[in-house]
């Protein structure tokens, strides 16, 4: 089978909740959810980088055709991974605000300047995903291109490690994909799916295609549940008293507090057939996740990182207080080894948990006591919601590249956890006044490690390798051997490079069209441009032609001009619009190197993707020009069939 792409389905079910910031809006949030007309919207590039640094983890090296090396100094390749932006499967509310706040290590109050809140979407949220493999932008790393996302998904995202967004060692974007599905198109298939707006698909394969890791990675998970309610410490005894919970929502859900699913106590006057209210009127709400109280991952790992920070100071260490230094932790300091720092993302994640079946809760009323009179103390009466009886599944994850950097903070989580299980990690608000001091069970700790299971090499190395082993290669070899990779055919010619600076910053399209009539004449095949915003337009404008777009007046930030053997090109940068003209020469030409050229299928499809002018279907080809092995630039090349 030719494979042209290949094509995972699958749903991503969201396991806490999700924040992932878009562009700034109206929004009462610090950090405000991306809304693309007013519906919920994971961008391609989020759930793209997320499964790349999963990649990361357990492929070295990782193919250019799915990500390039930050410090590369060659031309970029085009990644072969494509992922489509989504958005819920039913989504009927706004999102919703949640609350975040900086706590002295010493005093445990709150830090001066770091309130903050960010609006996400709630746990359960259903999210469509689709992501491709492109065969014909891999080249002979296809098979790896498409094993590798195959193994993120099937191994790892679908057991529950899939992290997306902000805050995910803090409790938040912890998500795992069910129905997986993998397809492979050939060209009649993957014409047939495009001609049907993407909808018609050959059968699923049996097994979704995952190649084994290049690099090993440990993953140890220790699952917890913290119980509130009657303080029995032998099991035996009468109850010495109650543990109760205090985690306040957002100040917009301060003041009603949802019932949910619970058990709620009655006052005496009461009467017991009374069906209880969907919310009741409060001073002090607890936060509520789909019916049921929520203790977020932040309201574990502070009190875990406060108690590491007493003791290594109680043992002779300085361990830095990121609120007093506006988060400039070093690496060397105790607690951002264990917990993070800004430059260096913490190995310890903790995600939300939320309320069993069977909690209970009541709204108490209280008051400030007079010292002289014993009575109620003018106006502070007030009533508050607290949490009697529940338990909280929690889980928390250590991840590294090997067993010795991992070791080390799981002895570290174990210490506090025994804390915990002791009665000394208080959680939440009001610990002075009887609320936190729950119970911790803790289960082992279970190994997920990853095993480094075979060697790969790129193309690349392999070349380099060969010309180490047996002496440089004849340049039309290379060029063979480049080609045969690529999986196209192959050709050499010579291409001459020209470009200068435009006096306007966002040239007129008419007149960009003046400019590369100039050079091409009237060779041109087809254009293409970005317009620039332009909130005075009543219809868009159109990004694609076959005629030269002499009368348009609409300003572009990019354009290209086509022909056969040439390309016309501008861009509008920091330092002003710019353009470059390439074309193909003869050899006798000065300053024209020799340049591969070589062709890549592809086809033009009616679209709205733009809202914009449709292009006409039919089939061109990409013609592309790589000069010492890097790319250099393409033209359009009209395809007879």
């Amino acid at each position: 089978m030719n494979t042209r792409l290949t094509l995972f389905t699958a749903t991503l079910v969201q396991d806490s909740a999700l924040s992932v910031s878009g562009v700034d809006r109206e929004s009462s949030a610090d950090q405000p959810f991306a809304l693309v007309d007013g519906v919920p919207t994971l961008a391609g590039r989020g759930l793209k980088g997320a499964a790349v640094a999963m990649a990361r983890r357990f492929f070295d090296p990782l193919p250019r055709s799915v990500s390039e090396d930050a410090g590369r100094t060659m031309a970029y390749r085009r990644s072969a991974w494509e992922f489509a932006n989504a958005i819920p499967e039913s989504f009927g509310m706004s999102p919703r605000i949640r609350a975040g706040v900086g706590i002295r290590h010493k005093t445990g109050a709150r830090a001066g300047g770091v309130l903050y809140d960010r609006e996400i979407v709630p746990a359960g949220t259903r999210w469509p995903l689709a992501f491709r493999v492109d065969w014909s932008l891999a080249g002979m790393e296809s098979a790896e291109a498409e094993g590798i996302l195959g193994c993120v998904l099937a191994r790892h995202w679908s057991a529950g490690r899939c992290w997306l967004g902000g805050g995910v060692a803090r409790g938040l974007g912890w998500c795992h994909i069910e129905n997986l599905r993998a397809y492979r198109l050939d060209p009649d298939a993957y014409e047939r799916w495009v001609q049907s707006g993407r909808e018609v698909l050959p059968d699923a394969l049996p097994d979704v295609p995952a190649v084994e890791p290049t690099r090993s990675w440990c993953f140890r998970t220790l699952d917890l549940k913290l119980s509130f309610g009657e303080y029995c410490p032998s099991g035996e005894e009468s109850a010495w008293g109650l543990d109760m919970l205090a985690i306040g929502p957002h100040e917009t859900e301060r003041a009603t507090q949802a019932t949910g699913d619970g058990a709620w106590a009655r006052p005496s006057w009461a009467s017991p057939s009374d069906s209880t209210p969907d919310g009741l009127s409060t001073d002090r709400a607890i936060m509520m996740d789909r019916g049921r109280p929520l203790l977020p991952g932040s309201s574990i790992r502070g009190p875990l990182r406060h108690a590491f920070s007493r003791a290594k100071t109680a043992a002779g260490q300085t361990v830095r207080d990121p609120h007093m230094v506006q988060g400039k932790v070093g690496a060397d300091d105790p607690g951002g080894e264990v917990f993070g720092t800004v430059a260096r993302s913490s190995r310890v994640l903790i995600r939300d948990g939320r309320a069993e079946e069977g909690w209970a809760a009541a709204r108490l009323h209280m008051h400030a006591e007079d010292e002289f009179s014993a009575g109620s103390y003018g106006s502070a009466k007030r009533d508050a919601v607290r949490m009697l009886r529940g338990i909280f599944p929690v889980r928390i994850v250590v991840e590294g590249p090997d067993a010795h950097s991992v070791e080390p903070l799981i002895k570290e989580i174990d210490r506090l956890v025994a804390l915990g299980e002791l009665g000394y990690l208080p959680l939440g608000g009001h610990k002075t006044r009887g609320a936190g001091w729950g119970s911790w069970q803790a289960a082992s700790w279970v190994a997920d490690d990853v095993a480094a299971a075979r060697n790969w090499v790129s193309f690349e190395e392999a070349t380099i390798e060969n010309r180490r082993t047996s002496g440089p290669q004849p340049a039309e070899q290379e060029d063979a051997a480049w080609a045969k990779w690529r999986g196209n055919a192959v050709e050499t010619t010579h291409v001459r490079v020209s470009g200068g600076s435009l006096d306007s910053p966002a040239p007129p399209l008419g007149e960009t069209a003046s400019r590369a009539r100039a050079a091409l004449g009237d060779r041109l095949t087809a254009w293409w441009c970005d317009p620039a915003i332009d909130l005075a337009l009543a219809m868009p404008p159109a990004v694609f032609g076959r005629d030269w777009p002499d009368e348009e007046i609409i300003r572009v930030e990019e354009a290209a001009f086509y022909a056969n053997n040439a390309v016309w090109r501008m861009a509008r940068t920091v330092g002003g619009s710019r353009w470059v003209f390439i074309e193909e020469v003869g050899a006798d030409e000065p300053d024209a190197p020799p340049a591969l050229v070589v062709h890549t299928p592809a086809c033009l499809h009616g679209s709205t993707r733009f809202a914009a002018a449709q292009t006409d279907r039919g089939p061109v080809r990409l013609k592309e020009w790589h000069v010492d092995g890097q790319f250099l630039g393409f033209t359009l090349v009209p395809e007879e069939r």
